[in-house]
């Protein structure tokens, strides 16, 4: 026993024993440091309401634990330590009993998740946040009636996507600064007008490089803005709306209560802003098209982007100077006569670009951004724009605007590198959920590793999509989790189950679906493991679904599940053995199982793939 304590004492993790008069009669070495208690000698004998504050709802806890002598598994809390730090901990609570059922006390097994839920929490926002920049975007290619009702349906996404609380964008004089429009979903331009001085403006809209300013609202008040004080303690964030050399205003959003600006947010709000931006560019191009034909000489002449007229059969009629900086050529009469095709795609892009000048020749517009060369065969990312020029309904050319997009290009792979360590994050996560059953029992977490191989290489071998894979895969790593809330004793029984016994193990899929129901991940999670123990007949649990009804993933582990079962040993018996598992999922082919999931584990065994997989996982 006194070994025992030395490796308790020595652990990470922070343990508690209660009496059950709920005085700690002993406690490890984490919990005193966590808890910022004296030494143990000190606090033997106290009560939890005598050294933490929130210890209402833990008293109620150990009364249930030492009321019904069963364990609280789970319990994930937000706590105030006796230092006033905040800290997120999972507690599992156990009673400690005599023979005979006697309860005698609690043993209380606390970890601290707190860097676990920020993670998942910054992780959602960024979720968020990307999710409605994609809706902004989609906005914008489509936009058909014009600015303001851009920039209003672009106020719309952000608020009622839930990424902040209010979003207002201030549109600017170019040359004088002057107030020129309000847009906003949560104040009238009447108030804004109120609040914004010239002063104040002058302020919103930073000098600083990168266009970007971050404060409290209690500044702003200093500022002299009269906002609501609904805003008090929360954060700004304001960018200028900036295409090339024009500013055309600013963009400020209010952050939520409680979120901290992280660095991948400023850079997705700057991207916003360079889109929005550079939206009411290619806006302002079209209307002064549609406004102005006779005058579009001016616009070409003037506009910083790489702008061409050709004929209907692409041959170039005039090449701005902005069109020869980005193509590297040294004057406009370099290319003027030419096809454009040939002078900007090399042999691997010319058939799209040709497709690109064909569909203009037809009186469509056309926007794509791909890659083309330069004057010396250097490769440029660009995106293009072309639009037919009619007169009198007939087509008299293609204007086509050129622009350099490289910088756009090293930030969307960045995106995909960020995108693939969210990923990471979440197999993280999946890889929390599944200790947790290991805590308690080993041959859960063993059981569900050599499951989730099985059920990856079937997915695989049945040619599903990668998405469908990692679904496969994450789900059968967690599948059984849900048995946290079935009785350690009972898991580990050496014998026979009974009904009752049987019953309680048969609401694992349930509490498994519970646990995961409420977390965002990519896949459909929660679902799959709820339907792990469904049979195609109809036979299976919690919910007796039949056929198609059962998800695709769920039905390849359920037959992977029943393979390694039967191949493994388990408390109650010896293991059967692969061939006998083999034959048992042959057996329920088509009335139990699905026919390409039991093709495919069959298939992988023929092979010879998976009795290694299984003995390493067992090691």
């Amino acid at each position: 026993m006194e070994t025992l304590l030395i490796l308790i004492d020595s652990s990470p993790f922070m343990v508690l024993f209660k009496d059950k008069q709920g005085r700690w009669i002993w406690m490890n070495q984490s919990f005193i440091k966590e808890m910022g208690l004296p030494p143990r000698e000190e606090i033997l004998g106290k009560s939890t309401q005598d050294l933490l504050p929130e210890s209402k709802g833990l008293r109620r806890e150990d009364r249930e634990v030492i009321t019904k002598g069963e364990p609280l598994l789970g319990l994930l809390r937000k706590v105030t330590l006796p230092s006033g730090r905040k800290r997120w901990h999972l507690t599992d609570k156990i009673p400690i009993k005599l023979s005979g059922d006697e309860v005698v006390g609690i043993a209380v097994f606390i970890r601290d998740v707190t860097e676990q839920r920020e993670a998942q929490r910054k992780l959602e926002r960024l979720n968020r946040v990307l999710e409605v920049i994609q809706n902004v975007n989609q906005l914008i290619v489509r936009e058909k009636l014009g600015r303001n009702h851009l920039l209003n349906e672009i106020c719309n996404i952000l608020v009622n996507g839930q990424c902040y609380e209010s979003v207002w964008i201030i549109l600017l004089d170019p040359q004088r600064g002057d107030l020129l429009n309000i847009f906003s979903l949560t104040e009238t331009k009447v108030e804004m007008k109120r609040c914004l001085s010239p002063q104040l403006i002058s302020y919103l809209t930073p000098d600083s490089k990168d266009g970007f300013l971050d404060f409290k609202y209690e500044y702003l008040v200093r500022m002299g803005w009269q906002l609501s004080k609904r805003y008090t303690g929360k954060t700004f964030i304001t960018s200028r709306l900036e295409h090339g050399e024009e500013t055309y205003g600013i963009i400020c959003a209010l952050l939520p209560k409680d979120i901290e600006l992280e660095k991948k947010e400023k850079d997705l709000f700057l991207t916003l802003a360079d889109d929005i931006a550079y939206a009411m560019r290619k806006l302002d191009i079209r209307d002064e098209l549609h406004r102005e034909k006779v005058f579009w000489e001016k616009l070409f002449n003037v506009s910083p982007e790489g702008v061409i007229l050709c004929s209907p059969d692409g041959r170039i009629l005039r090449a701005n100077n902005a069109f020869c900086r980005i193509f590297e050529f040294s004057t406009p009469e370099e290319v003027i006569g030419k096809n454009i095709d040939s002078v900007v795609a090399n042999e691997r892009t010319l058939e799209e670009a040709r497709s690109l000048t064909e569909a203009a020749a037809r009186g469509e517009s056309v926007s794509a951004e791909s890659v083309r060369q330069k004057a010396n065969g250097t490769p440029i990312d660009v995106s293009i724009l072309g639009v037919p020029i009619k007169i009198d309904e007939n087509l008299a050319g293609i204007y086509a605007i050129y622009r350099d997009i490289t910088d756009k290009k090293i930030y969307e792979r960045a995106m995909k590198e960020n995108i693939a360590t969210l990923s990471h994050a979440w197999r993280q996560t999946i890889e929390l959920l599944a200790s947790v059953g290991e805590l308690r029992d080993p041959y859960t977490a063993g059981h569900q590793k050599r499951v989730g191989g099985l059920a990856k290489f079937m997915a695989m071998k049945m040619e599903l999509s990668p998405e469908s894979v990692d679904a496969v895969e994450m789900s059968s790593l967690v599948h059984d989790v849900g048995k946290i809330k079935v009785p350690a004793e009972i898991l580990s029984k050496p014998g026979p189950l009974d009904e009752v016994e049987y019953l309680l193990v048969k609401t694992h899929p349930q509490a498994g679906y519970n646990l995961l129901k409420d977390i965002d991940f990519p896949w459909p999670v929660a679902e799959i493991v709820l339907q792990h123990h469904e049979r195609l007949d109809g036979s299976g649990y919690p919910q007796g679904l039949k056929g198609k009804e059962i998800l695709q993933e769920a039905r390849i582990i359920a037959v992977a599940d029943v393979v390694e079962a039967m191949a493994s040993d388990r408390p109650y018996r010896k293991a059967l053995g692969i061939e006998a598992a083999l034959k048992e999922i042959k057996r329920g082919c088509g009335t139990l199982f699905d026919e390409g999931a039991v093709d495919a584990c069959l298939a992988l065994f023929e092979e010879g793939l998976m009795i290694p997989l299984f003995e390493m996982y067992r090691t």
